[in-house]
């Protein structure tokens, strides 16, 4: 379904500089060209949102419009990938087909080498995006929001328990999951420790402001990466019923939005849970400048998009290869006869650190896996530290 044209104009409406006279509409699939494109598609299904959440906000509906309108005003990159506009998808009878036929659209772009993008919608339907990973492998997913959404208390809405409903029904090809930008304060007694047990990551909101730089290795392993808006502090945005006093600032958001553009692994993102509020342009001809603190959640996702395609722009193929001449190793020993092998990217100053698998029965051969860290890591290392991250990865294959 095409966007509304009285929320999003055509591309004659735009100037020559904006991204809305650049990118592709297109009614279907099958027009989408044969290079790599970053392709657009919006969600109206809220039908998992928390009901109270919708008070005094309306139901969700126009939100992918919104952030269209908004990211469609912003310049156009020379230096940007392809991107193409597939409209909004019609939600299913049942909210079980709309995640059955975002699977099906998802898993269809990615064998053509595309890049999806969804917008609009709450963050349960990130299970639809998830689902059409199946067949590919171990998959690395991470969550941008306020929630761990692990809960397990009677009468929830499901907003509260998605990944819990996740890892119970589709984790089959999950390998690991890093939640970002969560605050202490909504989470229910024993949602860290049920993560911990399963060797999944956290970085709270609070090292993750005094540290950003953590959020980039986490960033860099996900094949998926979730931006939920309820992770930005409602001074800086609105529309946000899952947001609080705390949160993100916006430019703080669309930094970790860069990190993930510029991961060369990352192959599908969401950024969701915007309620827009029941405010009208002023005019007919006013769509992207009217009333700009009642559109402030539809231009921070659109900003956040902004900074995706910026980032996938600086992508530099660094992922570390066999017998790449582009790196630096660096071998350290630890107390209890430990080595660490460190990797230094020559292209962009990016660190790997080797983690060590446990050798299957009956097989001679060790194994060993490159993960994404920080130079931190590399310090701690130095000081005869385990950095954490080598020792999750480390149990995930010991279970």
């Amino acid at each position: 379904m095409q966007p509304d044209l009285d929320a999003v104009p055509g591309s004659d409406f735009y100037p020559s500089y904006a991204i809305g006279a650049s990118i592709r509409r297109l009614t279907a699939r099958k027009d989408l060209p044969g290079t790599t494109t970053v392709v657009l598609i919006g969600l109206d299904d809220f039908r998992q949102s928390s009901e109270s959440a919708t008070t005094p906000w309306k139901s969700g509906e126009a939100a992918a419009d919104r952030i269209r309108a908004a990211l469609y005003a912003l310049p156009w990159d020379e230096q940007f990938p392809a991107v193409a506009d597939l409209g909004n998808m019609i939600a299913g009878r049942s909210f079980e087909d709309t995640l059955s036929a975002m699977a099906q659209v998802g898993s269809d772009l990615r064998e053509l080498g595309h890049i999806p993008v969804w917008i609009g919608g709450s963050l349960p339907l990130l299970r639809g995006i998830f689902q059409g990973f199946k067949g590919n492998g171990p998959t690395d997913v991470s969550i941008v929001s306020s929630r761990t959404h692990f809960k397990t208390g009677p009468d929830l809405a499901p907003y509260e328990f998605a990944l819990r409903s996740l890892i119970e029904n589709d984790s089959l090809h999950l390998f690991n999951l890093s939640c970002l930008a969560g605050q202490s304060h909504y989470q229910e007694a024993g949602e860290s420790a049920l993560m911990e047990q399963m060797r999944f990551e956290q970085l709270r909101l609070g090292p993750l402001r005094q540290h950003p730089d953590w959020a980039e290795p986490l960033l860099r392993s996900s094949d998926f990466t979730v931006f939920s808006l309820s992770s930005v502090r409602w001074s800086d945005t609105e529309g946000n019923p899952y947001g609080g006093p705390n949160g993100l600032f916006a430019h703080e958001f669309c930094q970790l939005t860069h990190y993930a553009g510029a991961n060369d692994l990352l192959k599908a993102a969401f950024f969701c849970d915007y309620y827009p509020l029941d405010h009208s342009p002023k005019s007919d001809h006013d769509h992207t400048m009217a009333q700009p603190q009642a559109q402030a959640g539809a231009q921070v996702l659109a900003q956040g998009i902004w900074y995706l395609l910026e980032g996938i722009s600086q992508r530099c193929d660094d992922t570390p290869r066999v017998n790449s001449r582009n790196y630096t190793r660096y071998t350290m020993a630890l107390p209890g006869d430990h080595e660490l092998i460190f990797v230094k990217s020559q292209k962009s100053g990016r660190w790997w650190i080797e983690v060590t698998l446990p050798v299957p029965a009956g097989s001679r051969k060790e194994r060993s896996l490159l993960v994404p860290c920080t130079y931190d890591d590399y310090l701690k290392a130095t000081a005869g530290e385990l950095p954490d991250r080598w020792w999750r990865i480390h149990q995930k294959y010991l279970q």
